[in-house]
């Protein structure tokens, strides 16, 4: 046990640096339990609406929300007087350390040694689902799946009230936990049941003894379970479920499943979410295997069996070869994700990770234990340790609570806005004074006084956050408005007498009449019957067991009988900590104490602007505010109708306060002036995330696929990069000059083939003519049309002028081109097409004369040949023009 929590510091310093990441959705759960504790400040233990959400509009997020870790989080704050910050992290460290201890339990309870038990533990702490995850709700779920198999193994071995009702009250909690995860965690706890009554033939009694007492604990729950399924067609839960929510886009291969967790520090901030089981933790658990086969202890053996066919179960329903056994088998699309299925997989594996140390000789068991829990830890420090600068909340206001929904988007602290009432379209408004009143830090008037008649009298006799009174006078039957969005369990009054109640059309807001004459006005929300119904339902279940149990009980089995070693019995002989295994301890010991583990990670880390493998000379700050910090692209030579990727890295150099956007456009090179874009990509969000969230201290990466057009014109295109925003959305200028766009150091080649000449020809050892291609024959009223096949043989550092002289027989000059080339940006060894069209010529005989040179200095490329360097070339092949 010790050792179980001196393995746990590593984790313990990673969730407790000051602040909350600002990734995921630790803030999210933040604000959930900032507005649960502010109702119970109020008096109101179970808020199914919560009134301060959507800007002050009210939302019904509770009815579909656990609430057990938001009253976790609550009842610490407001009982130690924490700070909402301190109360979250202190509920997710007695989770860990209570998670690891039930695993440990659980191991010792199939009569694993006490290294192996302690290193299942510290697996199950490390698991990396667990750990690079910030839905805190189903993170405390999954710590309570060890206690609830731990809960029914000991029911099935038999005994009376207390094993009864600890299963009854774990299957509560769960429920109260995460309603998905819970879901996940009775299935889980059914197989468990099967494989031990296999194992150890339980008796019939025993079982349903068990099965009632689940029962009973699924009816505790029921005033949460029950209202969050039964309210679904109140509200807009499809908008969870379709797009980038739907269950199809989250199926994971099996490599995805086994992937490493993040080795290095490379400081990005929209790195996609590594839902893995981490290749390290499967390694560790492969051993195991050999203990469910034929010949092996009886008891591990099936135990081993149970592990390794639920494992595999688990994975399969997380990859796309299961998708029609999710649209067949009814309540398992509840999930929702079927990677959820990682933390029930978290649990199989770190008790297989257990039976892999027992496996090791009792000499050397512990040195085995400490070098595996090491190895854990190690593997998981991308997860721990994230790198960025966090968001301090020890502070919050509601205010900042709806300046969090609106920069996040999060109506109500949800992604979509999906729990708005089914008659509530978009997001309403709530009136000024609503928003005056929580700047100010008070409690809103939900009295719409601007729908009373100007000789009307309204006073205020009492504010709560549900419950709500005043005196108003009227002089004839008005219909008021209340500033709370209308849903079931919301009530008016009107003398003592509640009265109808409608909502307005497409905002929502509640609506009421008032009769002529003075009254007093009450708004409250009570609830729905049905609700109270489930809340009675739920204490008389818990108490009538209760109270019938104890009445019944004439003798208290006082503990359950010894499923391992004896409390006090010596350790089985060669697992002590002997002197060799107690060097390794220390070892191990003085190893968390120095913090090895951070020091190894920080190694790793990667300087600020300095992605790994991004081209980094493009840096440019935009505005002083977000800095391009370098790009990718995979190739710079492609044809029509091709793609080209291309990954633009991107850093805020301070919290920024509006959302950019980020274009890509394609611009002709061979001809530098022209402005007009040929192909784009714009991104209203860079990197799917809303630079509102970036952190400075971290980069972002941002995808850009370019699709270049069936008929696009070939040649050289210049990648130009900016950023643009605000209301009209402005170009933001790049550098310290005029400029609001930055080109890519190279130009983009859109394939042509040309006919290649005899042999090429070099200008100054820097330009080489590859191809050249014109008619030989063309009539007086037909333009003539040169392509020209370029290509750069070393890199340039100055920008030529390309020239094309057409001639006549007698050596005159009869048309010609000058165009400005950015040769600079050529890309080194690649052909460059260029088309040059001359209007109709006279008829006769003429050659194509081509050089190139320096403006203003004239200074030309030479053409060496057997006379010495000429400063152009011409074509053999004669151009005849017929009348």
């Amino acid at each position: 046990m010790l050792w179980l929590l001196i393995g746990l510091k590593a984790w313990w310093e990673g969730a407790n640096q000051p602040g909350l990441p600002r990734e995921g959705d630790a803030l999210l759960h933040a604000y959930r339990a900032l507005e649960m504790a502010r109702m119970w400040r109020a008096g109101v233990l179970y808020p199914r609406w919560a009134p301060d959400l959507a800007g002050g509009a009210g939302y019904p997020l509770f009815v579909f929300h656990a609430p057990l870790f938001p009253w976790l989080v609550a009842a610490l704050s407001i009982g130690l007087g924490l700070s909402i910050e301190q109360a979250m992290k202190a509920v997710l460290m007695i989770a860990t350390l209570g998670g690891s201890l039930g695993v440990y339990l659980l191991a010792r309870r199939w009569k694993l040694s006490p290294p192996a038990a302690m290193t299942a533990g510290l697996a199950f702490g490390y698991m990396p689902f667990q750990l690079q995850q910030s839905n805190y709700p189903q993170y405390l779920a999954i710590t309570l799946l060890p206690w609830l198999l731990i809960i029914v193994d000991g029911a099935l071995r038999g005994g009376g009230f207390t094993r009864r009702w600890s299963l009854s009250l774990t299957v509560a909690l769960l429920g109260l936990s995460h309603n998905l995860t819970a879901l996940m965690g009775y299935l889980l706890a059914l197989s468990y049941a099967f494989a031990l009554g296999i194992s150890r033939k339980s008796r019939g009694r025993n079982l349903r003894k068990a099965l009632a007492a689940f029962a009973l604990g699924l009816g505790m729950a029921l005033p949460y379970l029950g209202p969050s399924l039964i309210e679904i067609p109140q509200v807009h839960l499809e908008r969870a479920r379709t797009g980038v929510y739907e269950m199809v886009h989250h199926f994971r291969s099996l490599l995805q499943l086994l992937w490493w967790a993040p080795i290095r520090d490379e400081r990005w901030g929209n790195r996609p979410l590594i839902l893995t089981i981490g290749l390290h933790q499967a390694l560790l658990a492969l051993p195991s295997f050999a203990l469910g086969l034929p010949g092996r202890r009886r008891t591990w053996q099936v135990a081993v069996r149970w592990g390794w066919i639920a494992w595999l179960m688990m994975i399969f329903l997380m990859t796309p070869a299961s998708r029609p056994l999710w649209a067949i088998l009814p309540g398992l699309s509840y999930i929702q994700f079927p990677w959820r299925w990682l933390g029930p997989v978290g649990l199989i594996v770190a008790l297989l990770i257990g039976f892999s140390v027992e496996m090791v000789k009792p000499s050397i068991r512990w040195p085995a234990a400490f070098g595996a829990s090491l190895l854990l830890i190690l593997g998981t420090l991308g997860f721990i340790y994230d790198g960025g600068s966090r968001v301090p909340f020890a502070r919050a206001t509601l205010a900042d609570l709806h300046r969090y929904e609106r920069e996040q988007l999060y109506p109500g602290l949800t992604a979509t806005g999906e729990l708005f009432p089914k008659w509530v379209e978009g997001w309403p408004e709530p009136p000024p004074d609503v928003v005056r009143a929580y700047a100010r830090g008070e409690e809103p008037d939900r009295l719409d006084r601007r729908t009373l008649p100007p000789e009307a009298l309204a006073r205020t006799l009492r504010l709560g956050p549900l419950d709500q009174r005043w005196e108003i006078q009227v002089p004839h039957r008005t219909p008021v408005r209340f500033s709370v969005l209308g849903y079931p369990g919301w009530m008016v009054a009107v003398d003592g007498r509640p009265v109808p109640t409608w909502v307005e059309a497409r905002a929502g807001w509640l609506w009421a009449e008032i009769p002529a004459g003075s009254h007093q006005v009450r708004l409250w929300f009570p609830g729905q019957w049905r609700w109270r119904l489930l809340d009675g339902i739920a204490i008389g279940i818990g108490l009538g067991w209760l109270i019938g149990s104890i009445l019944r009980r004439r003798r208290r089995n006082l503990q359950d009988p010894p499923s391992g070693p004896p409390a006090g019995a010596p350790e089985p002989h060669g697992e002590s900590l002997h002197w060799g295994a107690t060097g390794v301890a220390l070892l191990f010991l003085l190893a968390l104490d120095l913090r090895l583990p951070y020091h190894l990670w920080r190694i790793t880390r990667v300087p600020l602007d300095h992605p790994p493998g991004a081209d980094l000379s493009v840096q440019t700050d935009f505005e002083g505010r977000i800095r391009l910090v370098g790009y990718q692209i995979d190739r710079w030579a492609v044809s029509p109708g091709e793609t080209v990727r291309l990954t633009l890295w991107w850093r805020p150099l301070i919290d920024l306060d509006e959302d950019a956007h980020v274009y890509v456009h394609g611009i002709p090179a061979d001809h530098p002036f022209a402005a007009a874009q040929a192909f784009q990509s714009d991104h209203v969000h860079p990197g799917d995330l809303p630079t509102r969230r970036w952190d400075p201290e971290k980069h972002y990466r941002d995808d850009h696929v370019l699709k270049i057009p069936y008929d696009l014109p070939p040649g050289p295109y210049r990648l130009r990069v900016g950023l643009y925003g605000g209301s009209n959305n402005r170009r933001w200028r790049a550098g310290s000059g005029e400029d609001d766009g930055v080109d890519l150091p190279q130009v983009l080649i859109v394939r042509r083939t040309v006919r290649a000449l005899p042999s090429p020809v070099s200008f100054g050892e820097a330009l080489q003519l590859n191809g050249g291609e014109w008619p030989g024959e063309v009539r007086a009223s037909e333009p003539v049309e040169l392509w020209l096949s370029w290509r750069a043989l070393r890199p340039l550092d100055r920008t030529y002028t390309l020239f094309i002289h057409l001639v006549d027989e007698k050596g005159r000059l009869a048309a010609q081109q000058d165009r400005l080339q950015l040769t600079s940006m050529w890309p080194v060894g690649e052909d460059v097409p260029l088309r040059a069209k001359f209007p109709p010529l006279p008829p006769g005989r003429y050659r194509v004369r081509l050089g190139w040179y320096l403006w203003p200095s004239m200074e030309h490329l030479l053409v060496h040949g057997p006379s010495g360097g000429n400063p152009e070339w011409e074509s053999p092949q004669e151009l005849q023009v017929h009348p």
